[in-house]
């Protein structure tokens, strides 16, 4: 009995040893946990502190006093560098639409579409290539066309129809299809496909990257498309942008831009008495009041520092470029973008296309005879216009 008792006292001892050392262990343990957890919270607050500050503003009501003339500042005159220009060719197998548009360029082709057709010119010269034309009801030809783009890697053409996706070489021949799974419109860069994508079973449009194989890695949006979007049924407007392999799209008065596989808040904008006009979808009483201060946003494009921003207001067209470190315009006119044509002429035009820091458009002959760089006669083809952007 004694040395039961003993046995007792000496595990007793041990024990309480033990409960000690484990007691002390765990708080040593609980310190450094709450420690780390102390720092995760406190980095994770700086981390979002810091991305929202990385979210700039540009207020559209503090350029109003710009718009009622084209207004070029200082910092935009030396924005546009070494213009280039090169004209396509034209002959019976290429005259280009006046609906035609710049698709893509290249180091070997500028790809030109119109509403059904496809153009492929060389790179260096602007000479014709081949057409890609497969408009019709058969089983490797497409009807209406949702959306469309050219792989440069893959030198594919993509043509979205309501129910597939087809795929085409420059010379037209056809190369395989994927079901169009819902997949409203979409845009490739150079590490997969951004689209708009529709849960049948929530019927809301979302936002969604997909890898080269189209599989879907990233979707957003997905609880409250409504909300997020300001349109019944969880629409999102306007298209996506690709300008320097970087994805943008505007949903309400905020610009999404391309991270990787993430769409990040960009830009907000708008800021003040002016803005979209997607609250007072369905409300015509507002709209007749309000609609004044209402804008259309058709296209924005973030190129490094620089917000190319294209919308209606006021029954006019704005084309606007933005600073957005300062928030200031930098330009505004209703023509265009003031670009250099060559080392004596300036032209007002849109820009089609932004890569590799080059901003591209294409200009007509008609355009150009109004600056006196063309004949009113011309009926060729148009002349491809690419300037260095210096930022």
């Amino acid at each position: 009995g004694i040395r039961d008792r003993s046995v007792s006292r000496v595990l007793g001892d041990v024990y309480k040893r033990q409960t000690y050392n484990i007691t002390k262990n765990n708080m040593r343990h609980s310190c450094i946990s709450f420690l780390s957890i102390s720092l995760f919270l406190l980095t994770a607050c700086s981390g979002e502190k810091g991305s929202h500050e990385q979210v700039s503003t540009v207020s559209i009501d503090k350029g109003v006093e710009h718009f009622d003339a084209d207004y070029t500042s200082v910092q935009y005159q030396s924005l546009f560098k070494n213009p280039k220009t090169i004209r396509l060719e034209t002959n019976d197998k290429c005259l280009l639409s006046a609906n035609a548009y710049l698709l893509n360029v290249t180091p070997k082709y500028i790809v030109i579409g119109d509403k059904t057709s496809f153009y492929f010119f060389n790179a260096e010269n602007g000479s014709f290539l081949s057409v890609m034309d497969r408009k019709g009801n058969g089983p490797e030809e497409y009807a209406d066309i949702f959306s469309r783009f050219f792989d440069e890697e893959k030198e594919l053409i993509y043509v979205a129809t309501p129910n597939k996706t087809k795929l085409y070489k420059p010379d037209g021949t056809f190369v395989s299809e994927y079901p169009k799974d819902s997949i409203s419109n979409f845009i490739g860069v150079s590490n997969g496909y951004w689209g708009t994508y529709k849960r049948e079973y929530q019927k809301s449009h979302l936002v969604a990257f997909f890898d080269k194989d189209w599989n879907m890695k990233q979707s957003f949006f997905p609880f409250d498309a409504e909300s997020v979007t300001g349109f019944s049924g969880g629409y999102i407007v306007p298209r996506f942008r690709a300008g320097n392999d970087q994805v943008c799209i505007v949903i309400n008065d905020t610009l999404y831009a391309s991270r990787k596989e993430k769409l990040i808040p960009a830009i907000a904008i708008n800021q003040g008495k002016l803005k979209m006009p997607t609250d007072l979808n369905g409300d015509l009483e507002r709209m007749l009041t309000e609609g004044k201060y209402c804008i259309k946003a058709e296209n924005a494009l973030l190129v490094n520092d620089l917000l190319f921003y294209d919308f209606f207001w006021n029954e006019s067209r704005h084309y606007t470029l933005w600073d957005t470190n300062s928030g200031e315009l930098l330009t505004h006119s209703e023509k265009g973008y003031a670009m250099p044509y060559n080392e004596k002429a300036i032209v007002n035009t849109p820009v089609s296309l932004i890569r590799n820091n080059k901003a591209y458009t294409l200009l007509s002959a008609d355009k150009l005879a109004q600056y006196g760089l063309a004949s009113e006669e011309d009926d060729s083809n148009p002349t491809l216009l690419c300037v260095d952007l210096e930022n």
